[in-house]
This record gives structure tokens, sequence and C-alpha cells, in this order.
């Protein structure tokens, strides 16, 4: 068996937020090492991009990071109130294309004279090709 350290995305700090936490798991390849990790409690089990990285690490390193996992309070709450009391937590947001795509997205009405137009792309795209090309 080999030893390995692993960074995860780890949830349970808020809506579109993650936080980075270091694993020390024993496996024989890295591979294995990362599926562990991914099967964790409060992992983002269903993200790509949920392992961040995995580094073979000594036996020493190894032992450090279980005592500081196993001290770190953010893995011992039971609830969110005790999250907030114990944790001082430095989360990173993300974005997905969702989120992207309804922040970008123009709310204004679209009309072509008086008539109100409910999906503008379409619309232009089968209905107003002609007149473009004659424009």
């Amino acid at each position: 068996m080999k030893l390995y350290e692993v960074c995860v995305k780890c949830g349970h700090v808020g809506r579109n937020h993650y936080i980075d936490k270091i694993f020390a798991i024993a496996a024989s390849s890295g591979k294995e090492a990362a599926a562990k990790a991914r099967r964790m409690p409060r992992v983002k089990h269903h993200h790509d991009d949920a392992i961040r990285y995995v580094l073979e690490i000594s036996e020493e390193r190894y032992d450090e990071l279980r005592i500081n996992n196993r001290e770190d309070p953010f893995f011992s709450c039971r609830n969110i109130q005790d999250q907030r009391r114990l944790c001082d937590i430095e989360r990173s947001e993300e974005w997905t294309d969702a989120d992207l795509d309804r922040e970008w997205k123009d709310n204004k009405l679209k009309y072509y004279h008086k008539e109100k137009i409910r999906n503008p792309k379409k619309y232009f795209i089968n209905y107003m090709y002609g007149e473009a090309l004659a424009v």
C-alpha cells in the first residue's frame, strides 16, 4: 500500500460555494486513492473537478494529515449551527454554465414594430431572414 495526499472540493458551506480539504489515503494507486476520496463524506461527489490533485507522500506527512483532519472542526460538526460557531471557513465560489447563462440573460422585452416577441432569436431566424438579407 502506498500513501497519498488527495485535495478535494468539500461542500456544505453554502450554495455555489466549496472548501478545499486534504485527505490522507492509503491505496495501491493514485486512481484508487482519488476514487476513495470521492466517496468520502462532505465531498462534492458529482462534480467532475471534485478531485484537485493526488500526490504520493511519506508516512510522516500521512500521520500529520490524519491528526490535522481529526482536529479539524469542519469534520466534527453535526449541524450548521456548530459549523458557524466552530469553523472559520474560507470558502471559494464556483460558477456553473447555468449560473452564467442566468446572469448574462437579457430580461428586456423584445418588440418588432408593436408586436411583442416571445423568443427573439427564433423569430428573427425563422421569420425575418429575408428582410435581414434585403437590408
